[in-house]
């Protein structure tokens, strides 16, 4: 019985002293991650037909913040993403102001391409000491635009030369974008979205459009 008692006692002691110790706090992780996407455009001119695939380009870098000793981080850091239209209109100026007008030659490529240099803002969960850690990340990104250009490739007129054309000083269109971002994955591979929340064109044809990204991210380290 005494033999019985002293295993408990130890038991129990050395219970408590393995509860008792804290759970060792996360390290930094997922600060630079590139990523490739499409853009999924709505509200764009009734007349205007986009392309199933409108390819963009997002590379980040962001600080990773731990939250005390648990799974969660936080996370701030600076960004660039190139959103592009593929479509069969021209972004060109007409009465003073840039909107979209149909094509009416024949041509191999057409698209705009809005630039921006972003703030991105994360909550994020991921689990640890695993081979393979799977991730949830969710915040917010605010863009300053950067640039904004054209290429079109194609006739100069109906049935004329091909041109290839490219035009930098574009109007009408907002400096500022800012939505909701996610990222979820495993490894180093993720599935990302992006959901825009403000007006991309003003006071034009498309002002009311708005753009939905999905994609795959790869983190660096």
């Amino acid at each position: 019985m005494k033999k019985f008692i002293l295993l408990f006692a130890a038991f129990i002691l050395l219970s408590i002293d393995v509860f008792s110790q804290e759970i060792p706090r996360m390290r930094p992780k997922d600060r630079l991650i590139v990523g490739l996407f499409t853009d999924i455009w709505s509200n764009l001119p009734g007349d205007m037909e986009t392309k199933a695939i409108n390819r963009g380009f997002t590379i980040d870098y962001l600080q990773d913040f731990p939250i005390s000793n648990s799974n969660f981080s936080f996370a701030a850091g600076l960004g660039f993403v190139s959103h592009n239209i593929y479509s069969d209109n021209l972004y060109l100026r007409n009465n003073g102001m840039h909107g979209f007008s149909p094509i009416d030659v024949d041509y191999d490529k057409n698209k705009i391409s809005l630039n921006y240099l972003n703030i991105p803002l994360e909550l994020r969960f991921r689990t640890r000491n695993t081979p393979q850690t799977f991730r949830v990340h969710a915040g917010v990104k605010a863009g300053l635009l950067v640039n904004a250009h054209t290429k079109f490739v194609g006739e100069e007129s109906p049935g004329g030369r091909e041109t290839k054309r490219k035009e930098g000083k574009l109007d009408n269109i907002e400096s500022f974008m800012f939505g909701f971002h996610s990222r979820i994955g495993y490894g180093r591979f993720n599935l990302n979205t992006f959901i825009n929340l403000t007006d991309i064109f003003e006071g034009n044809n498309a002002q009311d459009a708005s753009v939905l990204s999905i994609g795959l991210s790869f983190i660096i380290f």
